[in-house]
């Protein structure tokens, strides 16, 4: 089976955790709950989370392509596959994060620096091109540290996105399985704008006092 992001595939994603719920449901009320309380804690549980939903079964995907021998052992063991894989995938998505945050953020510091002085100031204040080579990196330096300092805060932004969709997908699983069967894309619209309201919702409440 194949699993893409879009509306209609919400459905089969969010079978892959209300089969292992008594972990899911945990983890997502935490992360809505604590987003920021320990960021190493609420990173692993976003790469858990992601590993688990998403990477694990591209990776079996993969494996049953190319590898079938191999695909038939994991399928006998799949529970021990998919924890595999999350559990390295959190350490390699923590140990990766700080790195990516920083390099985007310098990034499109750089970017915007240069494309303000050469859009507002060259016309007042002419540079030679390792003028703007300079001043770029030393606004993305700027950028790139100020986004690491402040990185809890997005992690919050994430944790609170993953744990609304985990925690609506599993409750409109339950729903559709034991009450009313549900068409997948109107399955995949309510998860999507059920999801949002408590994202929307939770963050107002989280940070929106601190304005």
């Amino acid at each position: 089976m194949t699993l893409s992001l879009d509306v209609q595939n919400l459905k089969s994603i969010s079978e892959l955790f209300a089969y292992n719920w008594y972990l899911f449901l945990p983890l997502s009320v935490f992360v809505l709950i604590f987003p920021n309380l320990v960021e190493l804690i609420t990173l692993f549980a976003l790469g858990l989370i992601v590993g688990y939903g998403y990477v694990s079964p591209i990776l079996y995907e993969f494996v049953q392509k190319f590898l079938p021998d191999i695909s038939a052992v994991i399928k006998n063991n799949m529970l021990l596959y998919v924890l595999i894989v999350s559990v390295i995938f959190s350490v390699i998505f923590y140990s990766l994060y700080k790195s990516i945050v920083f390099l985007g953020s310098f990034v499109v510091s750089f970017m915007i620096a240069n494309f303000l002085i050469r859009s507002f100031l060259i016309n007042y204040l002419p540079l030679e091109w390792y003028a703007y080579l300079i001043i770029g990196i030393i606004v993305g330096l700027v950028g790139g540290f100020y986004a690491v300092k402040n990185s809890s805060r997005f992690v919050g932004f994430i944790a609170i996105a993953l744990g609304s969709f985990v925690l609506v997908s599993i409750a409109f699983f339950m729903f559709d399985k034991h009450v009313l069967q549900l068409n997948p894309t109107v399955f995949g619209w309510l998860v999507f704008v059920l999801s949002l309201f408590i994202f929307m919702f939770r963050i107002t409440k989280l940070w929106g006092s601190n304005k």
